[in-house]
């Protein structure tokens, strides 16, 4: 296992600072690990598998939405 510190998440994932924390706080990212009384780092294994995730939710359909089913025809 290995840590990373925010520079190198930031590197690995499309978000600022705030925007990482945002979603931390919505229970959208995973959290970071306390290092000592001001340093955090994540484990890279939960941001790998943090964006593989997301490459998965990207490659699934997701159900047409109630107001395009009423419009699709059958012929």
């Amino acid at each position: 296992m290995r840590f990373l510190r925010l520079t190198e998440v930031r590197n690995r994932v499309p978000f600022g600072r705030a925007t990482i924390y945002r979603l931390i706080a919505s229970g959208e990212f995973p959290r970071p690990h306390p290092l000592g009384a001001r340093a955090v780092a994540w484990l890279e294994t939960d941001i790998d598998n943090w964006i593989s995730a997301r490459v998965e939710a990207g490659r699934t359909p997701s159900p047409p939405a109630a107001n395009e089913r009423s419009q699709l025809t059958i012929a």
